[in-house]
């Protein structure tokens, strides 16, 4: 039954993924995301098994979800300002590095989850990249080029 919940998790990852990059959804379109979704989550999930990956989904990341979609949007937009600035020749920033506390789970497997789920939502927008993560002080290394709010990293932080 676990299997199944992990299997139907993955599946809507990869349905809600494959949707968001287009530009109008349309039947065609929704039923070639929902075909090529199932094989793709079956897949995610013997590839974790078969390198004994924590990953084991929770009711409670949905809530880490939330401010994925806004970020993007947001995201997106500031970083073709920058481009658009680059264009006309303005300056390209940098960027910012930023490090990042997450709080340790008691369970090893718990906090190898709250990581991975750091680097993936971290970089699931365009303005930020997650670097890296220490796994003793639980600090992630964060690169914002034209990030602002919502924070997605911070999320995972709650």
């Amino acid at each position: 039954m676990r299997q199944l919940a992990e299997v139907a998790l993955w599946w809507a990852a990869c349905v809600g993924t494959w949707l968001l990059t287009l530009s109008s959804v349309n039947t065609p379109e929704l039923v070639t995301a929902v075909v090529a979704g199932l094989p793709c989550a079956v897949l995610a999930v013997l590839a974790r098994r078969a390198v004994r990956g924590p990953l084991a989904p929770r009711a409670a990341w949905l809530r880490w979800l939330l401010p994925v979609p806004v970020a993007v949007v947001a995201d997106s937009a500031r970083v073709l300002g920058v481009a658009a600035g680059a264009l006309v020749g303005r300056r390209i920033p940098e960027g910012d590095l930023r490090r990042v506390a997450l709080p340790r789970d008691a369970d090893d497997s718990a906090w190898q989850n709250r990581q991975a789920a750091t680097v993936v939502l971290g970089t699931a927008s365009p303005g930020s990249v997650v670097l890296d993560i220490d796994p003793d002080s639980g600090e992630a290394l964060v690169h914002e080029l034209a990030s602002g709010p919502p924070d997605v990293v911070a999320a995972v932080q709650r």
